[in-house]
């Protein structure tokens, strides 16, 4: 399997990012495994998360207009850009945080500076809420269009922004 996103088009999708390939590419592996397949299931990330993904998913991935139950038109942002957010939420939080034979360290130059610990936690947490704004579209797309998406299965708890969130009924 490959990752849904590259280091390249994490910059596109998101804000600027600077972190080199190896790490960013890591960071995608690990958001694609922690926050998007346990929201969209297995089967589905599967499908999405070949070489050469179906054009049925053309949509979901990259987003577009598309239309509700109730025939309102709706805009989804894609679920490229949610994990890229996911993603840079990580870079943000532990990019330049490497394992070392001392321990974790933190790599700096005589030209860098390393940002406040609060300082990180607090863009940690707006990138994390912004892919969920995003991850929430998508969730909301995918229940909309099962009949489109066999692979996809509803779950009936859902977590939105770090709430759990139990629909009854």
């Amino acid at each position: 399997m490959t990752n849904i996103i590259t280091h390249h088009s994490l910059t596109l999708l998101t804000r600027p990012c600077s972190t080199d390939r190896e790490t960013a590419e890591a960071f995608i592996a690990e958001a694609q495994r922690i926050d998007l397949k346990p929201r969209i299931g297995d089967a589905l990330y599967v499908a999405i998360s070949g070489d050469t993904p179906e054009d049925r998913f053309d949509t979901l991935l990259d987003g577009g207009m598309w239309k509700d139950n109730c025939g309102q038109t709706r805009l989804l942002t894609g679920l490229r850009t949610a994990l890229a957010y996911y993603a840079l939420a990580r870079i943000v939080r532990d990019g330049n945080i490497v394992p070392s034979t001392y321990g974790a360290v933190v790599k700096d130059d005589q030209y860098s500076v390393e940002a406040e610990k609060a300082e990180r936690q607090r863009q940690y947490r707006e990138l994390f809420a912004q892919a969920d704004t995003y991850m929430a579209e998508v969730l909301s797309y995918l229940d909309c269009n099962r009949k489109d998406f066999p692979e996809y299965t509803c779950r009936t708890t859902r977590k939105n922004n770090r709430t759990t969130i139990k629909i009854i009924g």
